[in-house]
């Protein structure tokens, strides 16, 4: 006959159910004799004596030890089965795990006073870090650097400039156009004589000031004859107050001049003194100064500095160019090439002229007089009549020692060819590197009106005539940001029969001009004719010279296409567009 064995396993299940038993079938003979052991042990371990150690083998001496599933072995009740054959039954009871206090046991320490102020602690804690936070980033912002904005342009730069005679009265004074920002008013009097608030030029200067016109003061500083006669007698404080030099001798016991120097009138450049046996430099007929005499260069300061004190809000100067002359006083060169050609020894245009003219120390020289027109007026300009030829020389470690240079070349020539004015622009901007010039135009060829869009839109200011009344819409058109402030491209369209050029700065519509140098309409693709508006579609009128006459493009502020602009014969149009964000 065959029994069957209970086999328990202590290994708790992940799951919560009974431990496993299983059953094989045993030896009815073995299956007696186990219980008969068993029960010789059950009464062992009732009795708490132990026989032989056998119910050390089956459970360990430390009771309360948790093996694996966290059973407590003293939690382990057993107890006989009458009904399985002596077998015993094993009451595990649920496993105690720790899982966390209940609400119960937390709100034993809710008003706990440890606990309470610790809570308060953290509370207040917390809130005063955030708050540190938020004024830390605040200050920062505050304290960081800033992208400080350009400065706004000065009167002068807005523009536009005119100038006048001496002799102008206030009534034409009044007839002024508001809009004019300056006048210029030329000094035709030895710059360095006495005067008083009587004189003619310093009522003009009130006058204007009166009506919110400012006056530029035209000086010449070259030439004075106020100290020539002490120098002339060899003064000690003034002998070098001039340009001296002494005579060559000649084969037959003459006198000759120190040099080959020739004025614009083909004469030579040096004048002799009989009372001091030398011959003194004067180019235009008149004593010239030696500014590399400091108390000179000083005595003109002086006369700047009089000249603003009566009302003056800038100066401007002539002759800039042959203010300095070569101090070893060597011959001038002989020019070589096509502006040599025609001309002989004795004419001026037969030399390089080197020697006398645009000297490389002129820039120091300038940069004195610039500083007291500055600080005696903060914002009013310095500048030089002349047109500027070699720009170098009048700047000090880059910087340019005058304010609005003369840019005339660009708008003189009987006949504007686009590829000719192109090149002119380019040399100005990008060669000679001058930002914002001063437009003198003395031409026919386009009309007066287009050539009053070019000068306004392009980057600088136009020099206008006293009686001119500037467009105010292309005033307004101006003073827009991307004019003011914007880059300038220019560019060359339809096989250079037009010309065009693009103003515009970050955050602003740009700015669109064409101009038709020929004599026949011309119809610009502007996405195909200009690589920076590639993927243009359309274009807003703004403005058009009086000859335009295309009745697509009347309508001022109306959207057209840009890939089909027209533009009639000698004329102009101004455009607007919407930049195209990078990406």
């Amino acid at each position: 006959m065959e029994g069957t064995k209970l086999e328990i396993s202590g290994q708790a299940n992940n799951e919560t159910r009974s431990p496993t038993a299983t059953y094989k079938p045993i030896p009815e003979k073995d299956m007696e004799e186990e219980a008969a052991s068993r029960s010789k042990s059950l009464t062992k371990v009732k009795s708490g004596k132990e026989a032989d150690g056998a119910d050390e083998k089956m459970l360990p001496q430390d009771d309360d030890k948790v093996i694996n599933s966290g059973i407590v072995l003293s939690d382990v009740k057993i107890s006989p089965n009458e009904k399985q054959n002596g077998d015993a039954k094993l009451d595990i009871g649920e496993p105690k795990l720790f899982g966390g206090m209940d609400k119960e046991e937390l709100m034993k320490y809710a008003n706990d006073p440890f606990w309470v102020r610790l809570r308060w602690f953290l509370f207040i804690t917390f809130w005063v870090l955030w708050a540190a936070m938020l004024v830390g980033a605040v200050l920062i912002i505050y304290a960081a650097p800033k992208c400080d904005p350009p400065p706004p342009r000065t009167w002068w730069q807005e523009g536009p400039l005119t100038e006048i005679q001496p002799d102008t009265t206030p009534e034409d004074l009044k007839l002024i156009d508001n809009n004019v920002k300056g006048i210029i008013v030329n000094w035709l009097e030895d710059a360095y004589i006495d005067f008083d608030e009587s004189h003619d030029i310093i009522k003009l200067i009130k006058q204007a000031k009166d009506l919110e016109k400012k006056v530029i003061i035209d000086l010449d500083p070259s030439a004075s004859n106020i100290w020539y006669e002490d120098s002339e007698s060899n003064k000690e404080s003034l002998s070098d107050f001039y340009i001296w030099r002494p005579a060559k001798n000649t084969a037959d016991g003459g006198a000759s001049v120190p040099n080959n120097w020739l004025n614009v009138n083909n004469q030579s450049s040096w004048k002799f003194s009989t009372k001091r046996q030398e011959f003194y430099y004067a180019p235009f007929d008149k004593p010239h100064l030696n500014f590399r005499n400091e108390n000179v260069t000083k005595k003109f300061s002086d006369v700047i500095s009089k000249f603003l004190e009566y009302g003056a809000a800038g100066i401007r100067i002539k002759n800039a160019p042959f203010l300095l002359v070569d101090p070893e006083f060597k011959n001038e060169d002989i020019a070589v090439g096509a502006s040599a050609v025609g001309f002989g020894l004795k004419q001026h245009n037969f030399y390089t002229h080197k020697r006398t003219q645009n000297l490389p120390e002129l820039g120091p020289l300038l940069k004195q007089w610039r500083a007291v027109v500055k600080n005696k007026t903060g914002d009013g300009p310095f500048m030089v009549e002349e047109e500027l030829t070699k720009t170098n020389v009048y700047r000090v470690n880059t910087a340019l020692m005058v304010d609005l240079p003369v840019q005339a070349h660009a708008f003189t020539k009987p006949n504007i060819l686009v590829g000719e004015l192109i090149k002119s622009l380019n040399d100005t901007f990008n060669i000679e590197n001058i930002e914002w010039p001063l437009w003198v135009v003395n031409t026919t060829a386009l009309p007066k009106d287009v050539l009053s869009i070019l000068t306004n839109l392009l980057p600088g200011v136009p020099l206008i005539e006293p009686t001119d009344v500037p467009n105010k819409h292309l005033l307004k058109i101006r003073t827009s940001p991307s004019v003011m402030r914007g880059i300038c491209s220019i560019h060359s369209v339809n096989n250079e029969t037009a010309f065009g050029f693009i103003r515009v700065t970050s955050g602003n519509p740009g700015v669109l001009v064409l101009l038709n140098t020929q004599n026949e309409k011309v119809t610009v693709n502007v996405p195909k004719e200009i690589p920076a508006l590639s993927s243009l579609t359309e274009v807003t009128v703004q403005l058009y010279s009086e000859n335009f006459n295309e009745t697509e493009f009347l309508d001022v502020n109306a959207k057209k296409d840009a890939r089909a602009v027209p533009i009639s014969p000698k004329s102009a149009i101004v455009l607007s567009y919407v930049p195209k964000k990078k990406e």
